[in-house]
């Protein structure tokens, strides 16, 4: 997730969410149990092909400037699973537009893939992921959709699966001249966290809901 144009990819403090979904990856257990919920796997299915398609808008039109890494992850989960990662950044201001890695001895199948939207400022307004299992191709593992708010020094943002579930927010800054630094998971999102005006401030304007955001835009 980035603030700016500009910053590393991932460079901020990233979810406890986040780390959760890449334990599948790296984990050490040979077998892995999922249980399928039909309705859920149609609709992140959907919601990566769209992903796709947000990407390729995002990137027609504009001077491209491509960069490429290779890699794998540890475990006998992944073994043998290597990875090839094309990140796009629009050649001029250098914003990064998207990053999508593929199997990289079936170039095709898509693993991960990461989508930025930006602001007049340069500033990531909404970002999108759709994650998938090193070999499951039945449906995404983790989806994000990461909704942005900035307020002077303060920026925050506040985080849905693509069924529309509340996931996360994090704010980080200064309010009234005092650090601010929120880090909650879905469920110590309540009063009185939500009536603090610090936290007003870092989340006040943002949806409290993903609706319009299901289908990336």
């Amino acid at each position: 997730m980035h603030i700016t144009s500009g910053i590393t990819r991932y460079s901020i403090l990233l979810p406890a969410v986040f780390f959760i979904a890449l334990a599948p990856i790296n984990a050490l257990s040979e077998t892995v149990v999922l249980r399928v919920d039909n309705d859920q796997v149609s609709v992140w299915n959907r919601f990566a092909e769209s992903l796709i398609d947000l990407h390729k808008r995002g990137i027609a039109g504009r001077e491209i400037r491509k960069s490429e890494v290779t890699g794998g992850y540890g475990g006998e989960f992944a073994k043998g699973f290597t990875y090839r990662e094309v990140c796009y950044h629009d050649a001029e201001s250098g914003w990064l537009l998207s990053c999508i890695r593929h199997d990289a001895n079936k170039p095709e199948q898509i693993h991960v893939i990461d989508v930025y939207v930006y602001d007049a400022a340069g500033r990531v307004i909404r970002d999108y992921t759709a994650m998938y299992l090193p070999r499951g191709r039945h449906a995404p593992m983790r989806t994000f959709i990461n909704l942005h708010q900035y307020d002077e020094t303060l920026h925050g943002f506040r985080q849905f699966d693509a069924s529309g579930n509340l996931l996360y927010e994090q704010c980080r800054g200064k309010f009234a001249g005092r650090v601010v630094d929120f880090s909650l998971e879905y469920h110590q999102i309540e009063p009185p966290v939500t009536g603090l005006k610090s936290y007003q401030a870092c989340f006040g304007k943002l949806p409290d809901t993903a609706e319009q955001y299901l289908v990336p835009n």
